[in-house]
């Protein structure tokens, strides 16, 4: 696969999309010391330090019902991103990947495409022409990657992607991409009774077909942008139809309303590692009665995984940093804190 120019992963995004902030912070941890030891293990991959220490020492809080900072477990809602937070997210969102090959496998079938823009560009590779496409032909491309005229089947068609395909510079199987630490984090959380939601500006579509598996969320708690649908009936049938009409863009505020229309209550857990993920973030840290963490994972290492600055065309991390920094959030290092990033490292 070929790389995209800055200009051509700026587009793509459209579509694809410390320390702890709770009452009570330092009465609880210094409480807390001997449970904080007696759980350690429970984030192997997490190196001793501050972000390790600070999810420990919330969650172990919240969930002891002798502590001021206690919270029932049907208000134990943790939300995270996907892309960047729970698996890799560079150069391309691997979502992209998906839709360029999906183009390529449909034309096939479509020979009018091989005139037809943007769908030449992407069957050709033509990188410059790519370049000039708006916000509309990238829609048109994952659009048309997506539509199918019956939604149950559409899993099928990402799995089977998944079981052949490898990313383009690490050269592994995208589900042996995903983050071991949060991994570690999610069945942490599950252990003590969360209910956990991916939050995500990824497809929604294309998530449910394989996160259930990989991080034992289940569909109805993964939440992304979407396509509009439609209901196809023939005779006592029915179906649903997935169009190539977007929908509903899940990043930014977007994320903000995903939570109050399909949760229905703030979160007391975040995890994201963008700017994208600043106002679900802000969100939960506004008029919030409940103890509350919100985690960024800072992407650090460019030798075991993708080092982000300033130039990063996605996933970036500049005006969050700034809040997190001043609002006293929790921010992992990765290249210091994690001891290992994928499971078979």
């Amino acid at each position: 696969m070929k790389s995209f120019s800055k200009n051509a992963i700026l587009l793509f995004v459209l579509l694809a999309a410390s320390h702890l902030n709770w009452s009570c912070k330092q009465q609880n941890k210094s409480n807390s010391t001997n449970s904080v030891t007696g759980v350690i293990d429970a984030l192997p991959s997490f190196n001793e330090g501050t972000s390790k220490t600070d999810i420990i020492t919330f969650v172990e809080a919240i969930s002891d019902s002798t502590s001021n900072s206690y919270v029932k477990p049907e208000d134990r809602i943790a939300c995270f991103d996907n892309d960047g937070t729970l698996w890799v997210e560079q150069p391309l969102p691997s979502q992209i990947f998906f839709v360029l090959d999906r183009i390529k496998e449909l034309a096939k079938d479509h020979p009018e495409w091989s005139t037809e823009q943007p769908f030449k560009a992407v069957i050709e590779d033509d990188l410059e022409t790519i370049k000039t496409f708006h916000t509309a032909d990238v829609l048109k491309l994952v659009g048309t990657a997506q539509a199918t005229q019956n939604v149950d089947h559409f899993d099928t068609v990402v799995t089977d992607w998944l079981s052949s395909a490898k990313h383009p510079v690490m050269k592994k199987p995208y589900t042996e991409l995903v983050y071991q630490p949060m991994l570690e984090l999610l069945d942490y959380l599950r252990a003590h009774q969360f209910k956990i939601y991916i939050v995500s500006g990824g497809s929604q579509e294309f998530m449910r077909a394989w996160a259930p598996e990989i991080y034992g969320i289940p569909k109805e708690q993964i939440i992304g942008s979407s396509f509009k649908r439609d209901v196809l009936k023939q005779g006592d049938s029915i179906r649903v139809v997935q169009t190539t009409d977007f929908d509903f863009n899940d990043d930014h505020e977007g994320k903000v309303i995903a939570i109050s229309k399909f949760i229905g209550k703030k979160p007391i857990l975040i995890g994201g590692n963008s700017d994208g993920d600043l106002e679900m973030m802000q969100y939960c840290d506004t008029a919030n009665p409940l103890p509350h963490l919100l985690i960024y994972v800072n992407h650090t290492d460019g030798d075991r995984e993708f080092l982000y600055d300033e130039h990063t065309a996605m996933g970036t991390l500049e005006k969050g940093m700034e809040v997190a920094l001043r609002r006293g959030w929790t921010i992992i290092d990765m290249k210091t804190e994690w001891n290992k990033v994928y499971p078979n490292d």
